[in-house]
């Protein structure tokens, strides 16, 4: 029972973690706005810069959304490893710097804050570029990568250059895999994969960084989903395997109809076929 607290716990980080993004960034722009232009002052001098009742109050209530999102993100990516490093260092980092930033805000309060106040603006507005790097980096983890920018790119041209490109024609040798293997996926296992995975993990969105359209996605050691020295440790057996209803299945219950027996088999008995090649 315990674990499936920490999981829920975890999984709440997908939640929460838009809270910080959005309070630290317009509360960053509030602040700013307040230092350059004295006349929303209360007092309608150029006096020194203070922080603002909303600014701070915004603040305030991002460092405590930013402290639960950075300790359920690294609760819920714990056991990914490489592939969330650049994110997880991200996200450490963006909470150091609201640690720091909220120490200035305690200084810059002060009836003369001096430097304390300049240091403040500047903290505050590094932390929400580093809140928005970091949130921008954990998009492309769910959706792949370049999921923001892709139709930007679509849209300037440079996706359907990306395109142009002549496909690479890969031959079994290229896998350590024999012919029969290479043949069954491209008759087999691909069309399994394309109805029930590709919609997710293909060209256009691959969440989780992980793609499985093509058998050189499949058998990247980097995506980890195919252990051919223990097939049956590998992660795609394990997750069209898992029962109806949990939430680790895949395809997801609300994407499309789970895998049958005899599908299941197949991809099952081709994994295996891989550790005799």
């Amino acid at each position: 029972m315990l674990d499936n607290l920490i999981e829920f716990f975890a999984r709440t980080h997908l939640v929460v973690l838009h809270f910080p993004i959005a309070l630290l960034i317009v509360a960053a722009v509030i602040e700013f706005y307040r230092a350059l232009s004295p006349k929303i002052r209360r007092d309608g001098t150029a006096g020194p810069y203070h922080p603002g009742p909303t600014g701070t109050t915004l603040f305030v209530f991002g460092f405590l959304a930013c402290a639960y999102t950075v300790i359920t993100g690294l609760v819920f990516g714990f056991d990914d490893g490489e592939r969330v490093d650049l994110h997880r260092i991200l996200g450490i980092a963006t909470g150091v710097l609201v640690l720091l930033t909220a120490i200035a805000l305690l200084m810059a309060r002060k009836p003369t804050p001096g430097a304390s106040g300049r240091a403040y603006l500047v903290l505050l507005t590094l932390t929400a570029i580093a809140t928005g790097l970091t949130g921008h980096f954990g998009g492309d983890l769910t959706h792949g990568k370049g999921f923001i920018t892709r139709p930007l790119a679509q849209a300037f041209g440079s996706a359907t250059e990306a395109t142009t490109q002549p496909a690479i024609v890969y031959t079994p040798q290229d896998f350590n895999i024999s012919q029969n293997a290479f043949d069954t996926f491209n008759a087999s296992i691909l069309p399994i994969l394309e109805n029930a995975c590709v919609e997710c993990h293909g060209p256009d969105e691959a969440e989780d960084d992980i793609r499985l359209d093509t058998l050189a996605y499949v058998l990247d050691p980097a995506a980890d989903m195919i252990k051919r020295d223990v097939p049956d440790h590998s992660e795609l057996i394990y997750r069209i395997d898992l029962p109806a209803g949990d939430p680790d299945i895949m395809p997801p219950d609300d994407h499309a109809d789970p895998l049958s027996t005899e599908q299941i088999e197949l991809v099952r008995a081709w994994v295996h076929s891989l550790a005799a090649d």
